[in-house]
């Protein structure tokens, strides 16, 4: 498998038929997947600064690697939507290696507010870093909001933005009824 083949996208994704055949008629890239795509130990503050160098192995992590890769090695790179529905705001901490790391932000009570949803309702296109490139979001050749989804929010978050009628009329109290 040559690197320029290996692809990186999100866990989340939809197939066609078409995409779900060769997925599920592969026996060749899923056992090479299967032996040598492995996710990176996690943080251990006992190994103190060995930390940094483990951290700098490469990190395979199958479902965001192995659908995507399979797909463009059959030459059907060109039909994947290479991004995603979901806003997700990263922590990108490289100074502190404790128990973080590259993973989500999650809201709490008091980051989650209406204005905050609006914000990234109102985000109409991405920068891609690492390929230095910015996609502008749109259908049929009109700007339409990025994201459908946002993640990762505390149950006080959403409480939060529930009580706030974000979505609509909510009835928190129903929430914290115990059924009988």
């Amino acid at each position: 498998m040559f690197k320029v083949e290996f692809i990186l996208n999100f866990q989340w994704f939809t197939v066609v038929r078409s995409h779900a055949e060769v997925i599920v008629d592969d026996d060749v890239i899923f056992p090479v997947f299967n032996k040598h795509c492995k996710r990176r130990p996690p943080v251990d503050n006992r190994k103190g600064k060995l930390n940094l160098k483990i951290q700098k192995q490469h990190n395979c992590i199958p479902d965001e690697h192995y659908v995507q890769t399979l797909l463009a090695m059959h030459g059907l790179e060109g039909q994947l939507e290479r991004r995603t529905l979901t806003y997700t705001l990263w922590n990108q901490s490289t100074t502190k290696m404790e128990n973080k790391g590259w993973h989500p932000i999650t809201y709490s009570y008091a980051n989650a507010s209406p204005q905050r949803i609006k914000e990234m309702k109102g985000i109409n296109h991405v920068y891609y870093e690492t390929e230095f490139r910015t996609e502008w979001c749109r259908v049929n050749s009109t700007s339409v909001p990025c994201f459908l989804f946002a993640r990762k929010f505390s149950k006080g978050a959403a409480m939060r933005l529930l009580s706030d009628e974000v979505v609509g009329h909510f009835q928190v109290s129903a929430m914290l009824d115990t059924p009988p």
